[in-house]
């Protein structure tokens, strides 16, 4: 039997904009908006913006 992965890749939200301060939110944002898998804030240069996760 051949198992294969997904592959994840994430991206800067496109909807998100400003700092992200709850990941909760952020995900929300991703999968709502974007359609992607799942969404979550991580640091960004000084910040944290929203990051969202897709299916390669």
């Amino acid at each position: 039997m051949l198992l294969v992965e997904a592959q994840i890749c994430q991206r800067r939200s496109l909807t998100w904009s400003g700092f992200c301060g709850n990941s909760g939110n952020c995900d929300l944002r991703c999968r709502n908006s974007e359609g992607a898998l799942q969404g979550a804030c991580h640091r960004q240069f000084l910040g944290f913006a929203c990051f969202c996760y897709f299916r390669c």
